[in-house]
């Protein structure tokens, strides 16, 4: 899977479990999550069990930093890096 990919795949994953009260259509892979408040810290912890299993991957506490949740692109390249740890 590319990182184009899980990009789409983590958009999915927020637009069917996260709430929004902007428009969805608006973010796309490098639309700022955390400036334009898509995600807040409750759904940050909501989107890493999503993304776990959803990937199969196991996102330390240490990769829960604001750099690494900037926008979707940041953390499709984030799942990548743990799926490329884990095999």
């Amino acid at each position: 899977m590319s990182t184009d990919q899980t990009a789409q795949r983590i958009r999915q994953l927020m637009v069917e479990n996260l709430t929004y009260s902007g428009s969805w259509s608006e973010v796309d892979e490098d639309y700022p999550l955390l400036a334009k408040h898509v995600i807040d810290s409750l759904g940050m912890l909501k989107l890493v069990s999503l993304i776990e299993e959803e990937f199969d991957v196991e996102i330390d506490d240490d990769d829960v930093v604001p750099d690494n949740w900037k926008t979707i692109r940041h953390v499709a390249a984030l799942v990548d890096s743990k799926r490329s740890e884990s095999s």
